[in-house]
């Protein structure tokens, strides 16, 4: 858990057991450093409320839109907390991500440096011996050759494109732009990712208006109004003008390619029956625990892949050079 994570967890703790805003902010202050609590405790003194306070602060820009969402709806340590809920449990999906395919990236990074050392050292020394003893390559030989000065090239080249891709796709949802986000739907990949992202974040802002008794179009109206710093501004704003000229929200939804076809199911059946309001809820669980499946299911077959890569690999290179070198040696 980072600095800013503890500082609002220890925030909505303290609140929450009757403390005072000042007594909370001054606790926080003894039990861990942070520069922003000075600041806040300063804008608290200058008559700004705790709420702003936050908003103005430099949290993480995830849980202040969350955040700001909530407190419209919640007191004040709820909002912090369900606002925090919600980072924690990205944060928790991006740890388990990140300690997933650090195995697979390390794998990756020593076949690109084993695949540079043969570019720039081993070759060269062998095209020598090859050149000192006169011995001809075969066709077979020099195919072999070039796959090793192809290699480096290629590893990088696809991994310079998926940092292009995803640093481009995450500039288009912070700045919201629509037409680059629609060419990533078009992409198979990007496109069930997206859907997913879209799909989750909308529920969780559905699902909770849904308890305040809130007819669609008004929910769909005020998130509209408040999500302006979202990228699911995007959705929004489209459905929220469509429903104005008059069509129904479930053919609109039909119609959105933003959303995946697991979360229209269950939206459709909430539709057919408005007081069963956990439809929502159990998508999102579901949704998690599909995560989860594909995260397992897509390291089950990249692991074999790069070890079944590396070993080709090997392979190739006793076949093109050791094998040879030693047939040399032998008849020497």
């Amino acid at each position: 858990m980072n600095k800013d994570y503890l500082l609002l967890k220890n925030l909505y703790t303290l609140l929450e057991a009757g403390y005072s805003i000042e007594e909370t902010l001054h606790i926080c202050q003894h039990i861990m450093h942070h520069p922003i609590i000075t600041k806040m405790i300063d804008q608290l003194h200058y008559g700004e409320s705790l709420e702003t306070v936050i908003i103005s602060g430099d949290f993480p820009k995830l849980f202040l839109e969350y955040f700001y969402f909530f407190k419209n709806k919640n007191c004040l340590s709820e909002a912090i907390q369900k606002s925090l809920d919600i980072c924690m449990m990205k944060e928790e999906y991006q740890n388990q991500l990140k300690s997933k395919l650090t195995y697979p990236l390390i794998l990756m990074t020593f076949l690109l440096l084993f695949s540079i050392f043969v570019v720039f050292i081993l070759l060269p020394n062998v095209n020598q011996l090859f050149d000192s003893f006169q011995i001809q390559k075969s066709l077979m030989i020099q195919i072999m050759f070039f796959f090793f000065y192809f290699m480096p090239i290629l590893i990088i080249s696809i991994g310079s494109l998926i940092v292009f891709l995803l640093i481009r796709l995450f500039f288009a949802l912070r700045h919201k732009s629509y037409l680059i986000i629609e060419w990533y739907l078009k992409l198979p990949v990007f496109k069930i990712c997206l859907q997913k992202y879209f799909s989750l974040k909308f529920a969780v802002y559905y699902h909770e208006l849904l308890n305040e008794e809130i007819d669609s179009t008004s929910i769909i109206a005020l998130l509209n109004e408040q999500m302006t710093e979202s990228d699911l501004k995007i959705v929004l704003y489209e459905m929220n003008n469509r429903l104005h000229e008059g069509e129904a929200l479930e053919d609109i939804l039909e119609d959105f390619e933003y959303f995946d076809r697991l979360f229209l199911s269950f939206f459709q059946m909430y539709m057919k029956n408005p007081v069963q309001k956990q439809s929502l809820a159990h998508y999102i669980d579901l949704t998690y625990e599909q995560i989860d499946l594909w995260i397992s299911q897509f390291l089950k077959y990249l692991v074999p892949s790069i070890y079944g890569f590396v070993a080709v690999f090997v392979i190739t290179i006793y076949v093109s050079i050791i094998i040879p070198m030693m047939n040399v040696i032998s008849d020497i």
